[in-house]
């Protein structure tokens, strides 16, 4: 599928969700959300935002194994450049940006890079997924959010194991799979072999016991302190009444929605997802609304910021990376469709 096609298909997904949310909602109720926020809670929430990244950057370098030499402030500058991406392009531009980058540093090249990202990915979906079961005992969650969170945990923690499992035998698992799938058109060429072969090399870091310790810590360390941060806001909004998880709720719902092709920024599906999800706790459409949105334009202008200061400080303008990264790396769609379809989802 062209980057256009897929764009617009993404528009118009964002513009769906975007009424889905807007349709209920009282414009003065809103207006007042606005203006009575106290937004001195947003330098709190900018500041805890760093920390993440920069845990973010220090669980990156380890998936980098055995290229950890990478200094930690270079790798958190690349981390906010890729973010900054990914809000001002479709189809998670910015995951390619960070590949590229990194790439370009490391012995292994773009596909270890890639492979760290697709890691770093499933770690996430698998953090959200033990948030979403520790949450069950302690909202009312609606049925199909449930089962759905769950169902497609479970297939994240199948797919996980499978990988990990397949890193232990390194190329001889490879081609095991090979016998299998080998003959299968698009998927059996040589190329998505390659692929899949460095994926199942980066899976290996896992199977790392002094490593994984670190792994572990900071991907909770992650999740935590976006749950936090969307507390932070929700005091900025006057909704500090509701319990601390209910914005782990919030961070769940958004998280799994995240997976919906939609707009740069994934403007719309987070609002919708972000609504659902306070409507467990009785808390009205516009207010809910205006606190989503306000929790997404900070979020990305933050992240914008950062990546803005990233590219300064790496000596990188944003027209040499639309050239060499993310033009570069069309041919590579081909070479890396399992790369390329994950980081875009």
């Amino acid at each position: 599928m062209q980057r256009r096609q897929r764009l617009i298909i993404g528009i118009i997904v964002s513009l769906l969700f975007l009424y889905l949310a807007m349709r209920k909602i009282d414009w003065q109720e809103l207006w007042q959300a606005f203006r009575q926020a106290d937004y001195i809670y947003l330098l709190p929430a900018l500041a805890l935002l760093l920390a993440i990244n920069w845990v973010r950057a220090y669980r990156w370098r380890l998936l980098m194994y055995p290229d950890t030499h990478l200094p930690l402030p270079q790798v958190f500058r690349i981390v906010n450049i890729g973010y900054f991406f990914n809000n001002i392009l479709p189809a998670k531009a910015g995951e390619i940006v960070r590949g590229y980058l990194v790439g370009r540093l490391i012995s292994g090249g773009i596909g270890q890079a890639l492979s760290t990202l697709l890691i770093e990915r499933l770690l996430d979906v698998l953090t959200l997924v033990v948030l979403l079961v520790i949450l069950i005992p302690l909202v009312e969650l609606p049925t199909w959010a449930m089962r759905g969170g769950l169902l497609f945990g479970a297939g994240a923690i199948g797919g996980t194991i499978v990988l990990i499992i397949l890193s232990r035998f390194g190329r001889r698992g490879v081609d095991w799979v090979w016998r299998l799938v080998g003959r299968l058109p698009v998927v059996g060429s040589p190329r998505f072999k390659a692929a899949l072969q460095n994926l199942v090399d980066g899976f290996a870091v896992l199977t790392m016991r002094r490593l994984l310790p670190g792994i572990i810590v900071s991907s909770a360390l992650i999740w935590l302190g976006y749950a936090t941060f969307n507390y932070i806001l929700m005091a900025a909004f006057h909704l500090q009444y509701l319990p601390f998880w209910g914005a782990a709720l919030v961070l769940c719902a958004t998280g799994f929605a995240m997976v919906v092709p939609s707009s740069p920024g994934a403007m719309g599906v987070f609002e919708w997802a972000g609504v659902q999800a306070l409507a467990v706790y009785a808390v009205s459409s516009s207010v809910a609304f205006g606190y989503m949105l306000g929790l997404h334009a900070f979020t990305n202008l933050a992240l914008i910021l950062l990546g803005l200061i990233g590219l300064m400080r790496e000596g990188i303008s944003y027209s040499q990376i639309r050239r060499q990264a993310i033009e570069a790396a069309q041919p590579s769609e081909a070479e890396t469709p399992d790369a390329q379809s994950a980081l875009g989802s």
